[in-house]
């Protein structure tokens, strides 16, 4: 015989609990439930499919956790125009460009600020409450720009208008 064997000795209990009662017995059992769930075939699969589910509510949890962040709330404005620091921006290059070159000062209108200043006027709200999304070109001198208008009552009316350039700049023909 060996040192090893159960025939000399009595058999340890699987659960050593402290005395107490019923609440002792309770919480042994708790405890113990997913081992012996995972003695049988069909507790394996389940608890594997718990683990499954855990790992993936997780990572996605983690990947929406780690987007983009948002960036600062874009200004509703006419498009191609900055917000004040971008203005002032864009003054200290005018200023530089006008101490080289004093014929370069007055930027002519862009075919965007054209068409939104025309649709601002059009539906009778302030230029600032319009803003251009995108242009397609005609022709070399003819572009159409699609000005969307900020109005009462979450209505945005939108319209491709056709600004045509000629020799004094950019008009709504």
């Amino acid at each position: 015989m060996n040192a090893e064997s159960t025939a000399f000795r009595s058999s340890r209990p699987a659960v050593v609990l402290a005395p107490g009662g019923e609440g002792a017995r309770a919480a042994a059992w708790l405890l113990a439930w997913p081992m012996r769930l995972a003695a049988t075939p069909m507790g394996r699969r389940l608890l594997a499919a718990a683990v499954l589910a855990v790992v993936a509510v997780a990572g996605v949890g983690y990947l929406y956790d780690s987007a983009d962040q948002p960036r600062e709330a874009a200004v509703f404005r006419v498009a191609g125009v900055g917000g004040q620091a971008a203005g002032a921006t864009r003054r200290a290059a005018v200023d530089r460009q006008t101490a080289a070159a004093p014929a370069r000062a007055k930027r002519a209108a862009s075919a965007a600020e054209v068409a939104a200043a025309w649709w601002a006027a059009r539906q009778k709200v302030a230029a600032g409450k319009v803003r251009s999304l995108q242009q397609r070109r005609v022709s070399a001198s003819e572009v159409q720009v699609l000005v969307v208008a900020e109005g009462a009552r979450a209505r945005m009316p939108s319209e491709y208008v056709t600004v045509r350039k000629g020799p004094s700049g950019w008009k709504v023909p």
